[in-house]
């Protein structure tokens, strides 16, 4: 494990609260002034451990038009190699 500061916590910590609330504000549509009595919204570091699962399009885009993810196209072209490489000989 690595020798981490204090201040490099806080600042993950603070990075992962920021990306969260801009999240909230742009993707969910909250406003302070309306939902300011939301808890994570009045204690934001609440955020810190949340989590925000978006199933929009632009979140999952894979997943809504059936895309597969790099690392199993990688497979299957091997294992498509290998089933032509065995029937080849």
């Amino acid at each position: 494990m690595k020798n981490r500061s204090r201040s490099y916590y806080r600042h993950q910590r603070n990075r992962a609260i920021k990306h969260k609330l801009g999240i909230l504000m742009n993707v969910w549509s909250w406003d302070l002034e309306e939902d300011g009595d939301h808890s994570w919204i009045a204690n934001p570091g609440k955020l810190s451990k949340a989590k925000l699962n978006c199933s929009c399009d632009l979140c999952k885009y894979e997943k809504n038009y059936k895309i597969k993810k790099p690392h199993i196209k990688a497979k299957l072209k091997q294992m498509k190699k290998e089933i032509s490489d065995f029937l080849s000989e």
